[in-house]
């Protein structure tokens, strides 16, 4: 059984790649914003933002895949008349099955968020570039090939290295995107994106010539509540957070489109900001064609916790038994002044 779950997975894997490369990806996409679109560094409400994100799949039928990220960002310049810039420093780690298959990607991105509102901090139009390196390595060791098999076991000490070429390869990669905020109330926000990664199409061969695809991302979300602004804003604990995005690579595209429901254990104070905010969140979404999967997250204090689990529905699922992949955040925002009258405090999430 175990073979035949091999020989289903090696077909699945196969075929794609004939179709073109793919990158990796997030179930809480909305949870690695430099990932997504670079015009996301610095929109949001506070001083600091670290994010850590984990993701492990395919782990019931192979080696799990497995892919972490980790990313730092932040808004400078708040009090600039007519908008503000972001900075932010990203990066990602793919290992993928036997043969450790490595993607690495780290980058530097800068934003600029234009204020569209006429002075009222709630309607931003933002672009944002990056650039850094994207860094592809494989390992041979757990890996055989037919002509080490001298008739009763694989051979080790047969080279096999020229098959692909070498074992690492690295080159400049660079991303660009642009990002649209409103923010009409305290209690509802709307926003969309859209960016382009590998720009410059960089070239990630071991043997030969191997350019990385463009990849196009359209996503967008929302946060509807109801409520009244004052000094303490009060409104309803309940608000509803859709969420979608489309990628497309190559021949390669997904898309996925979700909704949660949010409560409020505590609402924020105009005057401390997101510090006495703590809330939950649960709600299903779907990658169209592959997986379902359910997303709750917990917000203490600028701490945010995450978890998903994905449910497979593909053709993969009578070799995963419809087991996916789990993925874990952390994230934290740090205010260094609870004064919320500085420069530019927007409500920013």
């Amino acid at each position: 059984m175990k073979k035949i779950k091999y020989s289903i997975l090696l077909i699945v894997i196969s075929t794609v790649n004939l179709f073109a490369q793919q990158d990796v990806h997030f179930s809480q996409f909305f949870s690695s914003p430099l990932t997504l679109n670079p015009a996301n560094a610095g929109i949001y409400n506070g001083d600091l933002r670290a994010i850590m994100n984990y993701r492990s799949q395919w782990g019931s039928i192979s080696e799990p895949f497995v892919t972490m990220a980790a990313s730092v960002d932040f808004p400078v310049l708040k009090k600039m008349k007519g908008g503000m810039f972001g900075l932010g420093i990203n990066f990602f780690k793919d290992d993928a099955g036997v043969s450790k298959m490595s993607t690495m990607n780290y980058g530097l991105a800068l934003a600029y968020h234009l204020d569209i509102s006429g002075g009222n901090n709630n309607h931003f139009l933002s672009v944002g570039f990056q650039g850094g390196m994207v860094q592809r390595s494989m390992s041979y060791g757990s890996l055989t090939w037919d002509e080490q098999w001298n008739g009763a076991t694989f051979d080790q000490d047969v080279a096999t290295v020229d098959k692909v070429g070498g074992t690492a390869i690295s080159a400049f990669d660079m991303a660009t995107g642009i990002h649209w905020y409103f923010a009409p109330t305290d209690f509802s926000r709307y926003f969309a994106g859209f960016s382009l990664y590998h720009l410059n199409s960089p070239d990630v061969a071991f043997n030969g010539t191997s350019p990385l695809i463009k990849k196009y991302t359209f996503h967008g979300g929302a946060e509807i509540g109801s409520g009244t602004s004052n000094a303490s804003v009060t409104g309803s604990p309940f608000s509803v957070l859709p969420n979608f995005v489309f990628v497309k690579q190559g021949a390669n595209q997904y898309f996925d489109v979700g909704i949660e429901a949010k409560y409020a254990l505590r609402q924020s104070s105009k005057f401390t900001n997101y510090h006495n905010s703590m809330y939950v969140t649960l709600g299903p979404y779907m990658r169209w064609g592959d997986a379902a999967y359910v997303v709750s997250r917990l917000g203490w204090n600028g701490v945010e916790l995450a978890f998903s689990y994905d449910f497979n529905l593909s053709e993969l699922s009578t070799a995963s038994s419809g087991n996916g992949g789990f993925e874990v955040m952390l994230g934290y925002k740090m205010d260094l002044s609870a004064n919320a009258t500085r420069g530019h405090s927007v409500r920013f999430r």
